[in-house]
């Protein structure tokens, strides 16, 4: 978009940031919410227990290559149907709140386990941030003459697995320092 029409593509990527800051909110409310409930109903040491093991889950899912994800993608319908800054908030929305895109590996979901567990009240300005730096991550690769594309396929594919050991090697090491702490 950037390339066809430079002023729609800026729309379209202040529209994915402003989305995805509404989505950090509204996670965040959300993660502030059960992060609330979890302090009232488990001590710190269960917590920081808890936190162990779903980073260890999470760790292994990552090494056996699983790492868990919906399999769905935003309505390709919406691209034709939408001014580029309004495409750009729906796509900032889907993708903000996280839950709902898939995902290389499981850091993403240990972060929102930690906050939940441990500091609910930093989910609002870490969530926000993911967002900023997810869309400005976006504007970037965009912005390079060429595109930058992933497939599932040879290097692209030993890429990801790299990105996902790593990932999964560093929630199991997480994990054990969380148990050794507790």
């Amino acid at each position: 978009m950037l390339r066809r029409d430079r002023a729609d593509g800026i729309r379209f990527l202040a529209g994915l940031t402003v989305g995805g800051m509404v989505s950090g909110l509204l996670l965040s409310l959300v993660v502030v919410l059960l992060g609330g409930l979890a302090h009232a109903a488990l001590p710190e040491q269960a917590r920081v227990a808890l936190l162990a093991g779903v980073c260890a889950i999470l760790g292994i899912a990552d090494l056996a290559d699983r790492t868990p994800h919906p399999w769905r993608q935003v309505p390709q319908k919406l691209i034709h149907r939408l001014s580029p800054g309004m495409r750009g908030v729906t796509w900032g929305v889907d993708l903000g709140l996280l839950v709902t895109t898939q995902k290389v590996a499981s850091l993403v979901w240990a972060t929102i386990a930690a906050m939940v567990l441990l500091d609910p009240l930093a989910a609002p300005p870490l969530l926000v941030a993911m967002a900023i730096v997810s869309c400005l991550s976006v504007a970037v690769v965009s912005g390079q003459r060429i595109p930058f594309v992933v497939s599932n396929h040879g290097r692209d594919r030993r890429w990801l697995r790299l990105i996902r050991a790593s990932a999964g090697a560093t929630l199991l090491l997480i994990a054990v320092i969380n148990v050794l702490q507790t």
